[in-house]
């Protein structure tokens, strides 16, 4: 039996498994890739599916970052399915990396957003230059928000400024939805 049902209850999920690791963004979105290849042949996985796979990704070793990736072209012009999410989680490893070597991570005002540097000789990604979220709960959390939409307080006492929606029910996630989930994991607000 299901228990991911509703967006709310994929928020939760996500919420946990962010608050509950240490692991760098960076690291995290090479596993989540690196494991994406057992995925690939999928059409769509269902909302439990998808919670096992970021769980399994919290705790996968990620292969090193390789320098050739920068000046990949990742664009996806003629990409889709599981290439165009490879793409975009690939674009953002990049960027992050970037940050990272110009010290942009270690600012105090990161959360604020930044704008990866993409030095001369990088090639074309698919993403934003623009990033909100830089851990994995944020990045987690936002790509649900951006995805299926809001969430509902599931505990007693929430303090909130208007009456959340009520949970919807969610499907199956196609590479096109989880495409959509990360580019919206790197820049919703």
């Amino acid at each position: 039996m299901p228990t991911v049902r509703t967006n709310s209850d994929l928020y939760l999920a996500m919420s946990r498994f962010g608050s509950s690791t240490r692991r760098p963004l960076e690291e995290f979105l090479r596993a989540w890739w690196s494991t994406g290849y057992d995925r690939s042949d999928e059409k769509a996985l269902e909302p439990d599916e998808l919670v096992e796979w970021i769980h399994e990704a919290l705790d996968a070793s990620a292969p090193p970052f390789e320098r050739y990736w920068a000046r990949e072209d990742l664009d996806l012009d003629v990409m889709d399915g599981f290439s165009a999410w490879s793409r975009v989680i690939r674009a953002q490893v990049c960027d992050l990396h970037e940050m990272a070597d110009a010290g942009a991570l270690r600012s105090q005002a990161s959360y604020l957003g930044l704008d990866a540097p993409r030095p001369a000789g990088t090639g074309r990604r698919p993403t934003s230059r623009q990033w909100f979220n830089l851990d994995v709960a944020s990045y987690l959390e936002s790509g649900v928000i951006a995805t299926v939409g809001g969430w509902r307080p599931e505990f007693e006492d929430a303090v909130v400024d208007q009456t959340p929606p009520e949970p919807l029910a969610i499907g199956a996630f196609d590479w096109t939805d989880l495409t959509k989930f990360a580019m919206g994991a790197q820049t919703h607000q």
